[in-house]
Order: C-alpha cells, then sequence, then structure tokens
C-alpha cells in the first residue's frame, strides 16, 4: 500500500503536466480556428461540407470535357441521378440532397457547370447551349448513356433544354424552381450581382422565404467570392436576357416523366412560371411546397427529397398531378 501509494504521488504531477499540456494545445487550436474562421469564414465551411460529403461517400473527381476540365462529386451506386445548379451556384450547393438520393439507391453526379465551382472558366458566352453541351459531353466522358436529370433554377433551363435536344439520355426529369420562360418581373438583373452588404441582404430576400442571422464577418468573405465569379455571372445573366431560345412552345416535345418542384413563395422565379411549364408539359407533376422560396431544395430538402426519390422510383411513373404541401 504505501509503495503503490507513493507511486500514485509521483504519478499526479505527472499526470497534471499532461492535462495542463492538454488544455493548453486545446486553448491554441481553439484560438487558431477563431481566427482562421474570422478571416476565412467561407473557406472553413467549405471544408466541413466537404467534410460532411466525404463521410456520405462522396468524392470530388475532375474530368476533361473536350478543352475544359470539369469537376464534379460522384457517390452512390445505382441509377445514374445528374443534379445541376443554377446561376453562380456550385455542386457543393446539393450537399443537404445527396446522401439520400446515394442512399436510396441511386449513383449521383454534381456537376459544376463551365464558369462555376472548380470547373474551368474559359472565355465564351456562358449560354444555356454551351452548358448544355457540356452535360452531354460529361455523361459521355463518365460513361452514362442515359441518366435521371434534376435541375434547379437555370440548372432546370439546362436540363430542359437538354432533354429537348437529347431525349433518348433522359429517363426522368425533375426541375426545380427553373428558368426558361419569360415573365414580368419587378426585379433588376443586377439584384444577382451584389456589390455590398445591403445588397446582399436584399438577396437573399429573394432567394429565401425567411432570411437567417449572418454574421458581418460572414457577409463580407461572400461578397469577396462573389467579386472573384463575378465576371462569369454577369456573362451568365447578359446571355440569358438575349436568350432567344427560351422554352415557350417547345415543352410539349418532351415524352419522359417529368416533375416540377417549386416553392410557394419563390420570389425570383415566381410560381406562375411553374403553372405555365405544368400546363404545357401534359404528363408532368407539379409539387407547390409552402413556407419554401427559390432556395426552397436547400432549406426545405427534408420535405422535397422524398418526394423527388418517390417520383424517381415509381412504377408506374406518376402523370398528371398537382400537389400543395
Amino acid at each position: 500500500m504505501t509503495v503503490s501509494g507513493a507511486t500514485d504521488a509521483h504519478r499526479s504531477p505527472a499526470l497534471q503536466r499532461v492535462g495542463v499540456a492538454c488544455v493548453l494545445i486545446a486553448m491554441v487550436v481553439g484560438i487558431v480556428f477563431s481566427v482562421v474562421f474570422y478571416r476565412h469564414p467561407v473557406w472553413v465551411i467549405d471544408r466541413v461540407i466537404d467534410a460532411r460529403l466525404s463521410l456520405a461517400g462522396f468524392h470530388s473527381e475532375n474530368v476533361r470535357v473536350g478543352p475544359y476540365r470539369v469537376h464534379y462529386f460522384v457517390g452512390g451506386k445505382g441509377t445514374p441521378l445528374l443534379l445541376i445548379h443554377g446561376l453562380g451556384a456550385r455542386s457543393e450547393d446539393w450537399t443537404s440532397e445527396m446522401p439520400s438520393y446515394a442512399k436510396s439507391g441511386f449513383r449521383v453526379y454534381a456537376i459544376d457547370l463551365l464558369g462555376c465551382g472548380r470547373t474551368d472558366r474559359p472565355n465564351i458566352a456562358y449560354t444555356i447551349g454551351q452548358q448544355v453541351d457540356l452535360i452531354q459531353g460529361f455523361l459521355t466522358a463518365v460513361h452514362v448513356e442515359k441518366a435521371d436529370l434534376i435541375g434547379w433554377s437555370m440548372g432546370g433551363w439546362v436540363a430542359l433544354e437538354f432533354a429537348l435536344q437529347h431525349p433518348e439520355r433522359v429517363d426522368r426529369l425533375v426541375a426545380m424552381d427553373s428558368a426558361g420562360l419569360k415573365f414580368q418581373t419587378s426585379l433588376s438583373p443586377d439584384v444577382l450581382e451584389p456589390n455590398n452588404i445591403p445588397q446582399l441582404k436584399r438577396l437573399e430576400t429573394v432567394l429565401m422565404a425567411h432570411t437567417y442571422y449572418i454574421p458581418g464577418f460572414v457577409q463580407r468573405d461572400l461578397l469577396r467570392r462573389m467579386e472573384r465569379n463575378r465576371p462569369v455571372v454577369h456573362r451568365t445573366l447578359q446571355s440569358l436576357l438575349r436568350e432567344d431560345g427560351d422554352l415557350a412552345g417547345r415543352l410539349g416535345q418532351l415524352r419522359m416523366p417529368v416533375l416540377l418542384v417549386w416553392g410557394a413563395e419563390d420570389a425570383l422565379i415566381p410560381p406562375s412560371v411553374g403553372m405555365r411549364i405544368y400546363g404545357a408539359i401534359p404528363q408532368s407533376v407539379l409539387e407547390l411546397y409552402f413556407d419554401c422560396g427559390h432556395m426552397g431544395p436547400a432549406t426545405c430538402s427534408g420535405r422535397i427529397v422524398p418526394r423527388v426519390i418517390d417520383f424517381l422510383r415509381s412504377q408506374p411513373p406518376m402523370q398528371r398531378a398537382e400537389f400543395h404541401y
């Protein structure tokens, strides 16, 4: 007992020193992380997203499509499913949805369109046609002959146009708050190109049914990223505004099952656009989600994703129905 007690007595100061060292290391790591997060919050958030996708079994990959290096995430096994983001966005914007699709038996590909995310930014006009050609080349490059497509906002336009030009490569199609038809709006195009925090907050109110508190240092970092993306966003907007080949008068040519998902509070592309697309595609299904805005596929993914999976898996395919949630 005496020897053991003496040993414990000798160990206690050593253990205390180890404990103090661990606390100091934790404090230093915490301080370093806080400084890094304060100076580069968007970079830190991106690393968290990468880790979340990696834990869900997704890998960041690059493939050559013509002269361009194209970045994408891929994960899961089963039916090929291609996710196409919108204007000024990137593949990571599907993070809240991708794991659910992969768990439901899909081989999920989330692509960065030309000029977006980690894909090349060539000196081109960034038209819908150029992005459609990219999708065609991408599917060939990853050896996918036919896939289900989900497009969000401008990505919905790309997906619908791709289905019109290459129907043999599309099994089922989901368009979420999709662009592609002209409509009257009081918003000016510059709402999508904020230069300062008040303009960024205005964009947030346009995109979301409910605004969220975002610290000023995060907003400033978001603006810095948007500044780097501004040339591509501006050039794309100009191409879209000049676009003569919109979808009007051609949607009735689609024969594959089509699901239209819309936020009832979408202030950027109103639900009336979804109703027009629904009216133009005889076999389409329309789902309207209350309390969701243009960012509904991300902010309301818990309600939307299960319904999308049901649509993609249903046998026989869902046809001509309208739902309000």
